[in-house]
Order: structure tokens, then sequence, then C-alpha cells
């Protein structure tokens, strides 16, 4: 017990993991559910926890997805050993054929595979059941089948091949066994096991069904347009089914042989080499079995046509014990006396009287046996036909002439599948070649067994038809049809005088007229009675148009009556029988206005003409809606339903709508109002009428009636649904989505509404407008920035609407490049000074760079713009200008516009520091564009403080750039700007301090070739006061410059410190910082 539980709650953790993981793959949910189907199916030895975890596993089936639903499917078909579970997985199975989603075709082969395993087990159960339980699944389960049949005609060839292989199972589940059967894969029931009497399954249903599939697979092979899969799947089925059911095997045989003769001309020259290599196959193993024997010559023919070695034929006949046994039991079945034949066929009818008080219609069944039969006898007629006349002359002729229209040239196709005939000229051989060519002329409705056919048919019916004259035989072949029938043997002549004696129309007595229409009103009746038979089919809609044409248009006495029963039977179900209502109202106004057929026989009693036909549909309408008023249902849908759709009202149909609205229950008259105010709004014709009935119910003497006609309609309840009393309507986020919608919706086709918005964003309040700009993205998207309404409502944007048409340049540029007209509408909105400078940063890739150059002090000196000027960086620096298809500037270029900018202010100019920090920051990888900046502000005349911060902020990024630093330095320190411009000096002496260590370390590892390194700057460049003012500046900084020199200086070469000032040596050597600081 302890294992069952711990069993059971391992399978709900499992099936809850795949619940609650909906957000995780759809292979990782689908793991856990194997893991529960391997607990439920193999690891629960009691087979108690199915049934209590089937409804879980069940409900993934409506997971919108193929995987999930093919695990779906799966699973059914392994839970298969419990039968209970198919009352409930039949739904499953049902919904997964029926409802269309992601992967159907996967899904629908998965449960076609599914079906054609478990129908034989379905069959089996309901057969030895027999409860309503049971017969319910059954029926569900028949629905389910049906739906796959006509998945025979699907687009889908892999969906064709799986319902051609449910078709064998269905033909083996539903025809006989015998003892010559062999047991093969699938057959695992047959009709033997189901009892003539059952309660709620047809013997003969199921006979006649199987029969008309076996007929729709043989129909399939010989198709002109069949796949080379479809094909080879239909050849393996229909023989599988010969040597499972013996009975078929004359008919497979003979469809093998046609099949030979006509492949389809839609193969491939490498799938005719398949299909013929398939078919060899199969009728080796049709040779094998017993009930082949008869049939032997013509399957060795047909061996030996295919290229079949005689080794290959001989191994696979049967033994000669079975061949004799069959031989002669065979010869004994068509030697069976004629009359005991005919005493057979006379004891049909009364089999078919026992039967014939079932519900279904069988009759398809022997019919179409009886026509192939017909077919087969054709056959063998032409076939003696052509025998007789393949001489050796006729067969010279015949090669003679299509000598003319042989080709120079052996077809590819054709040498491919062409075989050397081993026994040419041999007697079966010639009667082969007969039969192929009997074939092929009774498929062309050709031949005198065609004729002969027809003939008994049109004297068992009484009447003589003319043969066809393109069909017609000359007098010389006509005669020698008559002397080959004349060879024909006696037995078959007696059947023909039999069936010229029995004539259906001289034992039928015609029936009165009462009787017939007593026979009209039951088949009228039964025709409703199948409603739900024929919703599950499918049908429904045409079984609804069939009863309203026979109430409209059949000639009988009892018109009356049939619209009583119709109108009863709607009635009685009026929510499912609506659209059956509106039908008939539709077809009777056709009628009347001329459109639709009406009772020709009614012509001379004046039915045609166009009072009768208004009188008709008048009385039909208003007995409607009188009826639903008796009954009280004057308040349901249908009644008012009937007045909103009917095409025209007549007077009287008004009086029972004014009858409704003053019903005395005060509720159903405000439904009766309600119908009426909605009349008046979309009947434009008849509105005069409409309103004289309004109008007239102000004077009413019932309060509750005057009140409801001069009732203002109100906003709708759910607007207001939240309020309190008395308080003042509120927008709220969600309200103002809810009503921007449908005009959202609209925009993208009707782009003129672009300005209505505008100028309502203009006159909102500012909740309003941040809702809006949140949800236009997608409508405005879809305008696109082609929009010429567009363009214009930016050009000529509202006073108020400028964040509006900044919003809508952003998402249009958003992924992708901004278009010339958009660049050039935005950029002159942006001149008249009503957008922000922001406004510009979608379109820079637009600019001209002295347009750039002139908004980039904007953003950069601006404290509110802070946020936008990486972005503006970016879009400079990774952009492409839509003229010239290169980046907008390049970094030297923007780093040197940065320092031109002139800061008036301490805040300007710690902005400006604070962006060149931002752009060196962004260019990590362009060194060499940030030295050859930093050359050309050397080089230029005016000359930046913001230089020396550059300079170090550049060392302090890109160590890397050390030497070249000191070599800027010199550069610096030779041209001295700070003569003319003493301010410059403290920003040189700080540069120099936080660069003089580095610099010389890293000019000292690259030993003598740093001559003009740092310490050439400080020990040649500078004078004495400046030297002193840049030590006394690095021990305010608190960097040591003396212990690096005094490193330095004794390294350099006698000619190199006879150049340094003695003021300098001496400072350096002696350290003498107290004279430098008094």
């Amino acid at each position: 017990m302890a294992d069952g539980e711990d069993i059971s709650e391992k399978i709900g953790n499992e099936i809850r993991e795949a619940q609650q993981s909906s957000g995780e793959s759809m292979d990782i949910r689908i793991k856990h559910l194997y893991r529960a189907q391997e607990l439920l199916l193999h690891r629960d030895k009691s087979s108690s926890l199915l049934d209590n975890f089937l409804d879980e596993m069940l409900e993934f089936v409506v997971e919108n997805d193929s995987k999930m639903r093919c695990f779906v499917a799966s699973f059914i078909e392994k839970a298969w050993c419990d039968c209970e579970v198919m009352k409930k997985a039949v739904v499953s199975l049902s919904y997964l054929i029926q409802v269309a989603g992601v992967g159907t075709v996967a899904v629908i082969k998965k449960v076609i595979t599914v079906c054609s395993q478990l129908y034989p087990f379905v069959l089996k159960w309901a057969a030895g059941s027999r409860n309503a339980e049971v017969e319910r699944c059954w029926e569900a389960f028949s629905v389910l089948k049906g739906r796959i049949m006509q998945h025979i005609d699907s687009d889908n060839e892999g969906i064709r091949t799986q319902t051609i292989r449910f078709l064998e199972a269905v033909i083996l589940a539903q025809t006989l066994r015998t003892e010559e059967s062999e047991k093969g894969r699938g057959d695992n029931m047959c009709l033997n096991e189901i009892g003539r009497d059952h309660r709620f399954i047809s013997y003969r249903k199921m006979e006649s069904e199987a029969t008309l599939n076996f007929n729709s697979l043989l129909d399939h092979i010989s198709s002109a347009h069949i796949s080379s899969l479809n094909l080879l799947t239909c050849l393996t089925c229909i023989c599988n089914i010969a040597q499972q059911r013996p009975q078929f095997m004359q008919r497979v045989v003979g469809a093998l042989e046609a099949l030979h003769v006509n492949l389809p001309p839609t193969l491939a020259t490498s799938q005719v080499k398949s299909v013929r290599k398939e078919l060899k196959m199969h009728l080796l193993r049709l040779l094998r079995h017993s009930s082949s024997v008869p049939f032997h010559p013509r399957i060795m023919t047909l061996l030996t046509d295919l290229g079949a070695a005689q080794s290959e034929v001989l191994r696979a006949l049967p033994s000669a014990n079975e061949q004799r046994k069959k031989s002669h039991r065979y010869n004994e079945s068509s030697d069976e006396p004629e009359a005991k034949r005919v005493k057979s066929v006379g004891e049909v009818p009364a089999v078919v009287e026992k039967e014939d008080d079932e519900e279904y219609g069988d009759e398809a069944g022997p019919s179409m046996s009886m026509e192939e039969s017909q077919t087969q006898s054709a056959i063998d007629i032409t076939a003696q036909f052509v025998y007789e006349r393949l001489k050796p002359k006729l067969i010279t002729d015949l090669v003679l002439i299509s000598l003319v229209a042989l080709p120079d040239e052996m077809p590819a196709a054709f040498q491919s599948s062409y075989t050397p005939i081993a026994a040419a000229g041999s007697e079966s051989q010639i009667r082969h070649l007969s039969r192929m060519i009997a074939t092929q002329l009774t498929s062309m409705k050709l031949g005198p067994g065609i004729e002969k056919i027809r003939a008994e048919k049109q004297q068992c019916i009484g009447t003589v038809i003319p043969p066809t004259p393109v069909h017609q035989f000359t007098a010389t072949q006509q005669n020698q049809t008559q002397q080959s029938e004349s060879i024909l043997p006696a037995a078959l002549l007696t059947k023909a005088k039999q069936k010229i004696q029995f004539g259906l129309l001289s034992i039928t007595k015609e029936l009165d007229r009462g009787q017939s229409l007593k026979l009209i009103l039951f088949a009228f009746q039964r025709i409703l009675a199948n409603e739900k038979r024929a919703i599950q089919g499918g049908v429904g809609v045409a079984q609804q148009k069939l009863l309203v044409r026979l109430v409209t248009r059949l000639d009988h006495d009892s018109c009356a009556e049939f619209d009583d029963l119709l109108m009863n039977f709607i009635v009685q179900e009026q929510k499912s029988r609506t659209e059956l209502a509106l039908l008939w109202i539709a077809e009777l106004y056709a009628q009347f206005q001329g459109y639709s057929l009406c009772r020709t026989s009614y012509a001379t009693e004046g039915y045609h003409s166009e009072s009768r036909r208004y009188e008709h549909y008048d009385a039909v309408l208003c007995n409607l809606l009188k009826t639903l008023y008796e009954r009280g249902e004057h308040k349901e849908t249908l009644f008012h339903k009937i007045l909103l759709e009917a095409p025209l009202l007549t007077p009287q149909s008004l009086v029972w709508l004014r009858t409704a609205c003053l019903d005395l229950v005060g509720v159903f008259g405000a439904f009766g109002m309600t119908t009426l105010r909605e009349l008046i709004l979309t009947r434009a014709r008849q509105r005069n009428e409409l309103l004289c009935i309004l109008l007239d119910f102000p004077y009413s003497d019932r309060v509750d009636v005057r009140t409801q006609s001069v009732e203002t309609p109100g906003p709708p309840p759910q607007f207001y649904a939240y309020e309190k009393e008395d308080a003042k309507p509120q927008w709220d986020d969600a309200a103002i989505r809810v009503t921007l919608n449908l005009f959202l919706s609209i925009l993208p086709l009707d782009h003129s509404l672009i300005h209505i918005l505008a100028a309502v964003y203009a006159k909102s309040s500012n909740d309003i407008k941040r809702v809006i700009l949140r949800t236009i993205d997608s409508a405005i998207k879809s305008m696109g920035a082609t929009s010429e309404h567009l363009l214009e409502m930016i050009e000529n944007c509202p006073l108020g609407a400028e964040t509006f048409a900044a919003r809508i340049v952003h998402l249009l540029t958003e992924r992708n490049p901004p278009t010339q007209d958009l660049v050039n509408r935005i950029t002159a909105l942006y001149e008249q000074g009503r957008t922000d400078v922001r406004s510009m940063i979608p379109v820079l890739s637009g600019l001209d760079k002295d347009q750039i150059l002139s908004i980039l002090p904007k953003f950069v000196l601006t404290p509110v713009n802070q946020k936008s000027v990486p972005i503006v960086f970016n879009k400079l620096l990774a952009g492409r200008s839509i003229k010239t298809g290169l980046h907008p500037m390049g970094a030297g270029e923007l780093l040197v516009a940065l320092h031109k900018i002139h800061a008036e202010n301490e805040e300007e100019n710690n902005l400006l520091l604070q962006n060149i920090d931002v752009l060196l920051t962004q260019l990590t990888a362009s060194k060499d564009a940030i030295g050859s900046a930093i050359d050309q502000l050397c080089d230029d005349e005016i000359f930046s403080e913001t230089l020396f911060y550059t300079i170090t902020r550049s060392h302090k990024n890109f160590p890397a750039l050390g030497g070249f630093i000191s070599n800027v330095l010199v550069k610096i320190a030779n041209k001295k700007p700070w003569k003319s411009d003493p301010n410059l000096w403290p920003h040189f002496v700080r540069c120099a301090v936080a660069n003089a260590p580095h610099s010389y370390f890293a000019k000292r590892n690259l030993q003598q070739r740093s001559t003009n390194a740092f310490p050439k700057t400080i020990l040649t460049v500078l004078t004495n006061n400046e030297f002193d003012e840049l030590l006394q500046q690095s021990r305010k900084e608190g960097t040591d410059v003396l212990g690096p020199l005094r490193d330095y200086v004794p390294s350099l070469s006698a000619h190199q410190q006879k150049k340094i000032d003695h003021h300098v040596r001496e400072i350096i050597m002696e350290n003498r910082l107290m004279i430098i600081s008094d």
C-alpha cells in the first residue's frame, strides 16, 4: 500500500511540474509527462492509478503545440490495456482530429495512426458489450472514423497515406475471416465476432462499409494522378487484405493486372522501377497463398512480365497437394448446378426483407457488388472476343501500322521498365494479352462485353435505348459478336432469360395520392428526427436547407401541415434552431421577390402571383411570432432576432411587435421597446411606420410604457461601474487606453486621422498625453515614414503637440534611418524654436556637419540634456549618414569640436570636461584618433585650457600613449602659450605634474631614444622661475619630482648635462628646498 501511495505521489508531482512549468520549453514539460506515463503504465502493477490520473493526462490535449498533442495521442494508444479508457479518450481524439493549430498535419497523422491500431480493439469491445455507455462511446468513435475517412482526399500526401492504412484496418475488422485466411498484422478482429442481432452495431452496415472502403482503395490504385508513396501504400494494403481475406483475391489480382498495364503517367523512372519491384514482391507472396491456386496462370504471367525468373516463381508455388485440393474445391464451386445457384439467388430477398427494419440504408453494398461482377463479366466477354481475333495475320498488320508511330530511339522510361516476354506466342501469353486489352477497353466503356451488359440492363427495366453511335461496331463485328455470344455456356444464357422475365415496373403497383402524401409526411418527419445525426456527420446546414426546400418548394396538398411541423420543430429547441427559422423566412422572401424557385405546378392556380407569395411570407412570419408570444417566449432571443433580421416586416408582424412592447410584465415589455429602437435605427425604409408605433406609446395609459418610450439611453454602465454616486468621472490610464484602442486600430487604415489625434493631444492633460505617447507605437510604425499625412502633421504641428511630433520621429527612426523629408520637417520645427534640441537626436544621421556643430553645444553645456549626450556621441560615431553613407563625424573631429566649444562660466566648463570624459570612455578603440586630435589642437593658434585636461585624461585612460604625451608636452613647452595667455600656465603645470612620473619611466625604458622626453622638458626647456614654480606646484599636488630627476640626471652624458641650467642642476642634485621655499 505504501508503494502505491508513493507511486501516486510521484505521478502527481510529475504532472504538476508539467502543468506549472508552462514558461519553460515544451521538451521539458513532455519529459515530465513521459515520466508520469512510465509510472502509470509500467510501475503501477495494480493498474488502479490510470483511472485516477487519466483526466489530468488528457487535459494537455488543449495545448497548442504539436509535440504535446502527439504525446497525448501516443499515451492513449499505450493506455489501451484498459478498455474503459476509450470512454474518455475518444473525446480527446475527436478534438485532435478536428481542431486546427500549430503542426496540424503532424497531429492528424499521429491520430490516424493511433486510431488504426485501436479500431479493431474498439470494435471487438463494442461487439462484446451492449450497455448504453458503450453504445455512446461507439457512436462517438464512429463519428471519429467518418472524419478520418474524409482525409482520404487530403492535400497532404502523408495524411492520405495514413488514411489508406486506416482503411485497411477497417476493412480487415469488418469482413469475414475464412478458413484460408492468414493470420497477419492487424488481424485482431473480424466480422465473424459480431452478432447479427447486436443492439447497436449493424452487421450488414459493417459489411457494406467494408465493401465500399475496399472499392475506394481499388479506385485509388487505378487513379492516374496518385503519388508514388500513396500507390505503394495502397498496393501493400490491398495485398494484405487479399492474404487475410481470400474472398477479395480475385478482385485484387484483377486490380494488379490493371495496374501493371496502366501505371500512372506522373511517376518518374525511378518510381516506376520501385512500383514494379513492389508489385513483383507482392505477387510472389500471393502466389504462396493457398487461395490463389485458381489464379496461378494469371499471376505467373504477370510475374514473367515483371522479369521474375522461373526459379523464383517455382519456389513461391505452394505444394502440389495444396494446389490439387484448392483446384478441386474451386472446380466444384464453379460446376455447381445452375438451379442451385438460382435458388440461392432467389433466397436473397428474404434475407433483405428480414433485415429491412434496420434504420441504416445498406443497399449500396449489394448493388456495388453486382456492378463489379458485371464489370468482371464484361472483361471476360471482351477478353474472349479479343482472343478469338488475335491471329498472326492481324498481329502482323497491327505491328506494321504501329511502326510508323515508333520513335527513332527507345524512350528511357520504356527501356528501364521493359522486360523481354519469356513465353511469347504461348496460349497463356495470348490469353493474358487479350485480358489486358479487354481491361483497357472496359475501362473506356468499349467492347462487346460492355454492350452486352448495357443491353441486359435495358431489357431488365423494360426500355430500349439505342447504343451510342460512336461505340457501334460494324456489321461484320456485330455478326462476330453474335457468333461469340452463341458460343457462351448455356447456363449464362439461362440466367439472361430469367433477368428478362423479371421487371420491376410489372410487379410494382402505383400508390394512390393519399398514400403518397402519407409516405412523404413520414419521410419529412424522419428527416426532422435525424437532426442530431446530421450535425454529427457535419451536414447540419445541408439538413436545414433540405427541410426549408421541402416545405417551400415541394408540390403537395399538405403545405400547411408541413409548415406546422417545421414551426413546432423550431419552437421546441429555439436556441439551437434559430438559423433554421431565419433560413425559412429568407427563402420565402426570396420567392416573394422572384429570386428563388417556386412550385411550378401551381402556376395555373395563381401561386406565382406576387400577392400569393406575399401572403405566404406574411403567414409564416406572423405565425412564428404568434406561436412564440403565446408560449410566453417573446422574452427569448428568437422572437427579437426574427424581427431584427427578417428582410421585410409586414403590418401584421408590426402588430406583434407592438403587442410585445405592451406586455404586462414590465421587463419583457422593455425587451420589445429595445428591439423597436434598434429597428428604427437600422430600417430606413420602414422608419415612418416604426416611429408611428413609438410615438403612440407616450400617450399610453400605463406609466411604465410611457416611461420606457421617452427614456433617453445613457452611457454603458461599465463606464461607471466603480464610481460612487455623485462622483465626477475621472480618466484613468485604463479608460484612456480603452478609448484610444479603436482609434489607433483605424489610424493605419486612414492616415488623415493623425491630424485629429495631434489636435486632441495638444488640448489634453498631461496624463492623457503620457498615455497617448506610450500607446501609439504600433500604429505609427504601421503608417511608416513615407506617409504624406504624417509628414504634413509634423510640418504644420499644432501648438502643444510638439512632443507628439518628436515622439513620432523617434518611433519612425528607432530601427530605420530617417528619410530626408522627415529630417527637413523636424529641422524646420526645431529652427522655429518649438521643439527641444533633443528632438534632433533621431535625425542626426540626416544633418550636415555644420548643422551638427551648431547644435552640439546645446547638448554639451545644458544640464538637462546630459543624459542624452552619450546617445548623441554614439549616433555621431556609429551611425551612417543618409547622404554619404559614412559616419556623420569621426572620433578626432568630434574631440576637436568639443574643445572649440566656449564655456562662459564654471558650471558650463565642468559640464564640458565631464562630456570629454564621456567621449574618451567611448573611444577606447580610437587611440590614433585621440592623438591626431591632440596634435591638431596643439597646432591651433588659439590654445584651449581644456586641452591640458584632455592630455591628462588621455594619459590616464590610455597608458600606452605615454611617449606621445611626452612629445606633446615638449611641443607645448617650446611653444610657451602662457606668454600670450598667463591663465594657461597653471594648467600646464598641473598637466606636467600629473604626467611626470609615468612619462619619465616610460622614456627611461626606451633608453637612448627618449632624448625629447618629459625630463628634457623640465631640465632644458623651462626657465629657472618656471622650474621653481613647477617644483612648488608638485609639492602642493603631493608629487615627488626631484627624486626621479635626481636618479635621471647622472645617467645623462657629460654633453647633455652641460645643457642643463646650473641653477636647475644645483636644485636637483643638492636638494636646496629651503631656498626655494624662501
